[in-house]
């Protein structure tokens, strides 16, 4: 008997830590300092919420939408994976959207997940329909006192063919090229999902680039760090933090839901808040 009761208590244990590792948010503060930057945006703050995947944090994602509000941006960037292809739940990514816009004004671009769900042209036509902006198809720029930054938003790559991998990231690199063009002299922000894009990213006059994707490793050890991410492998380099190559930074969202493997472990949801300083 005493043994079954260790057997349960222990399968209790396990449960409440899987589920405490799984929807406990934590929100991450970053600094970019930058000679670029316009002074109008120097302290400007960007919410950064990636990898939604549809999941459950609350009814209506309560929990998730008060951590973002109380995290006191000045604009919210989304890069991708708002709903789940393999666990769709259409009405609960359509809800958290409609509940997100009323914090702030959000930018926002598809993942692999939206280039893959089966509805989505109906997901798409509510985001349209919106007051979140589709940056997937073009560019703005944000203006703060007469002064301006540059906002791209890309596509994820799957949204441009099905060739193979190095087919889809030639266009990939094509489109962005076109994108930049004409902007080095300005603050730039590049809103893309995949951060093991890192090199095609570098090679353009970029500030910051918010990317998501990699689920932080899913599960990570100390001094390992993340196990496994899509389109990375075992041991990702690119699955969480600020990674830097020449002029460029990346700045990696562990992001929030989880797809194919359920369980986060030593890894929690994340919303990261980047705040810009002008050097």
């Amino acid at each position: 008997m005493k043994k079954y009761a260790f057997l349960l208590g222990f399968l209790i244990a396990v449960s409440r830590f899987l589920y405490k590792e799984d929807k406990e948010i934590q929100v991450t503060e970053r600094e970019l300092f930058s000679e670029k930057l316009p002074e109008a945006f120097d302290g400007h703050r960007i919410i950064h919420v990636s990898d939604y995947h549809n999941a459950w944090f609350g009814w209506r994602a309560r929990h998730l939408l008060d951590e973002i509000s109380r995290a006191d941006g000045d604009v919210i960037m989304m890069t991708g994976d708002v709903i789940d292809r393999r666990t769709p739940n259409l009405r609960r990514s359509k809800a958290f959207i409609k509940q997100l816009v009323k914090i702030g004004p959000v930018y926002y671009v598809t993942g692999n997940h939206e280039a893959h769900y089966k509805k989505w042209k109906k997901l798409k036509k509510y985001i349209d329909r919106s007051d979140m902006a589709d940056m997937s198809d073009t560019s703005v720029q944000l203006t703060r006192n007469g002064q301006s930054i540059n906002i791209i938003g890309m596509p994820d790559p799957w949204f441009l063919g099905n060739e193979t991998y190095m087919d889809v990231n030639f266009r990939f690199e094509n489109l962005l090229k076109h994108r930049v063009d004409g902007t080095s002299d300005d603050f730039t922000v590049l809103l893309s999902h995949r951060p093991e894009l890192i090199n095609i990213y570098a090679k353009y006059d970029l500030d910051v680039v918010l990317s998501g994707h990699a689920h932080g490793g899913q599960i990570r050890l100390p001094f390992v760090g993340g196990l496994y991410s899509p389109h990375q492998g075992v041991l990702p380099r690119y699955s969480e933090d600020m990674h830097k190559m020449y002029g460029t930074t990346v700045s990696v969202s562990r992001g929030l839901g989880n797809s194919r493997f359920p369980f986060r472990v030593f890894n929690h949801p994340e919303v990261v808040v980047l705040t810009l300083r002008r050097k």
